[in-house]
Order: structure tokens, then C-alpha cells, then sequence
């Protein structure tokens, strides 16, 4: 599988969805490519999804793949600032050097990258694994934060409507207390969908401040597209008291502080949604 964009059957043009003229804080459009199935021999990671930016003026842009070892591989986790164990099952998601902050410019060719095997993905950024620990729940770490994710399915006040909650891991506090703030995706039908079409599903994640009692939208996602919007200045004030409480550790150049909010954003955002898309079996 070579790192250029996954084609699928019906690719979206970034100018129709990047039209819409209107002003928020955030606002930013991804793409969900499913690899065509592949079957090898070889002993290689298994790419599952492929997230892609789209910007403006261009096809879509790699941004964040989704992985799955064939063996246990430790050494990829190995400048974590948490001991992680990948395992066999277990999910690791990399990033492509052409990320986010720059829209408009011109990404990175990458037609021309050898298909990955393990020296290939070692050259590229491990951001987050994701460590199962049964059906429904899992530990997400993240190799710039001190805390982890915990992850866990259930249902929403209708008893049938796919809930997926994500709560700051602290050892120092009660495992029946969730913290201040949760992330949640939520299960919603569109009004404009023909009722059981794949095109109906619909999640919304949910940042929710429970010192605040305040839950704001961020994020909608389908089978085939994550949107990003943050209209509200408050909306930001919020997110940056979950990124403080994640105890991040850039140790990259960050460009400022809206920037390392934005990246932290948006690698979180897609990260925990590719977890709710494999809960819910979108991926191959």
C-alpha cells in the first residue's frame, strides 16, 4: 500500500464542501478512504483507514492512517512518554509530514514513497495507539500527552442509541469519577437521509464540561466524511482546559499556542473517531 491517497468509489470534491462561507473559530472538512482489500503474504502492518484533508485547490491530502500490527511491535512506541505495549489487535495511528496548519499550501508529494513495511512506518509519526482491552472498551494513548483515554461503548437515554464516551485516565482519582471533562460521541439520524441508508448514520462528538454542566458541539461525523467546527470563542476556552488536563508534552516546534490547540484538536478528534468507526464496523 503506497502512502498516496486511497481512491474510492465515489471521491468528494474538496470545492464543494469547502464553499460554505461561513465564520467560525474552526472550521475543517475530512474524507474517511477505505483501502481496496488486499490480500499477502507479506508481513506487514495492515493500513485499515486512511483520513484525508480537504483543502482547498486540491485533491485530498493523507493526514492520518489507521494501522494494524501483525506482531507485537514495542519499539514503535518507544518515545511515548507512557509505557505502551502494542499489541497484536491493537490499532496505532501515524501522521503524514503535510498536516493541518497550513490549508492553502501545497502539500508534500507523495507518489513517489515505497509501500510501507516496518522501516517505512518507523519514519513516520506514531501519534496515538489504541489498546483493547475487550469488545467495548480500550486505553487510547497519545505520544504528546502525560494522561490517556479511556474508551467505552454504550447507549444513549433511548437504550438504543450507540453512545461512545471518553474519559481522562488519572490514577489519582476514583475510577467511578470521570473528571471534568468528557469527550462523547453520540449517535444522531439526519433529517434529509432515506431512513436505514448507510448515508442516515450520523455521530456528533460532545465535549462535555461536568464542573460547568455544559455540553458544545464540535464535530459531526458520517461513514465517509468528520467535519470540525467550532464557532464559539467559549467553545475554544473549553477545549483548551481539556488539553491542559491531558498534560500535553509537545516536543516538536510548535508554532504558538493556537496552534498546539488546533493540532491537539483535530489529532484527537479524528483519532477517537476512527475508534467509534471501528466500533462500528466501517472499516473493512
Amino acid at each position: 500500500m503506497s502512502s498516496q491517497s486511497v481512491v474510492y468509489e465515489k471521491d468528494v470534491k474538496s470545492e464543494e464542501w469547502l464553499s460554505r462561507s461561513i465564520k467560525t473559530k474552526i472550521h475543517v472538512i475530512f474524507q474517511l478512504a477505505r483501502p481496496a482489500p488486499k490480500y499477502s503474504l507479506r508481513l506487514a502492518p495492515k493500513l485499515l483507514l486512511q483520513i484525508q484533508l480537504l483543502a482547498q485547490n486540491h485533491r485530498p491530502v493523507p493526514v492520518l492512517e489507521l494501522w494494524q500490527p501483525i506482531f507485537r511491535k514495542p519499539k514503535l512506541t518507544g518515545d511515548f512518554y507512557q509505557k505502551v505495549k502494542l499489541r497484536t489487535g491493537d490499532i496505532y495511528a501515524t501522521l503524514d509530514d503535510s498536516y493541518i496548519t497550513n490549508l492553502t499550501g501545497t502539500p508534500k508529494d507523495l507518489s513517489s514513497a515505497e509501500q510501507y513495511g516496518d522501516s517505512a512506518t518507523l519514519q513516520k509519526d506514531i501519534v496515538a495507539v489504541m489498546c483493547q482491552k475487550d469488545k467495548t472498551t480500550s486505553t487510547i494513548h497519545f505520544r504528546d500527552a502525560r494522561c490517556s483515554w479511556e474508551a467505552s461503548a454504550g447507549t444513549g437515554p433511548a437504550q438504543s442509541t450507540p453512545t461512545y464516551r471518553f474519559t481522562i485516565s488519572d490514577e489519582n482519582r476514583d475510577s467511578l469519577n470521570p473528571g471534568r471533562m468528557v469527550l462523547q460521541w453520540e449517535k444522531r439520524s439526519k433529517e434529509d437521509a432515506t431512513a436505514g441508508s448507510l448515508g442516515a448514520e450520523q455521530f456528533v462528538l460532545l465535549l462535555i464540561d461536568l464542573k460547568a454542566r455544559r455540553r458544545s458541539r464540535i464535530a459531526t461525523m458520517t461513514p465517509d466524511m468528520l467535519e470540525i467546527v467550532v464557532r464559539k470563542s467559549s467553545i475554544l476556552e473549553y477545549l483548551q482546559v481539556c488539553f491542559d488536563l491531558t498534560q500535553p508534552v509537545f516536543s516538536r516546534s510548535v508554532q504558538g499556542p493556537c496552534d498546539a490547540l488546533s493540532i491537539w484538536l483535530y489529532t484527537q478528534t479524528l483519532t477517537l473517531g476512527a475508534w467509534v468507526a471501528y466500533q462500528e464496523g466501517w472499516f473493512n
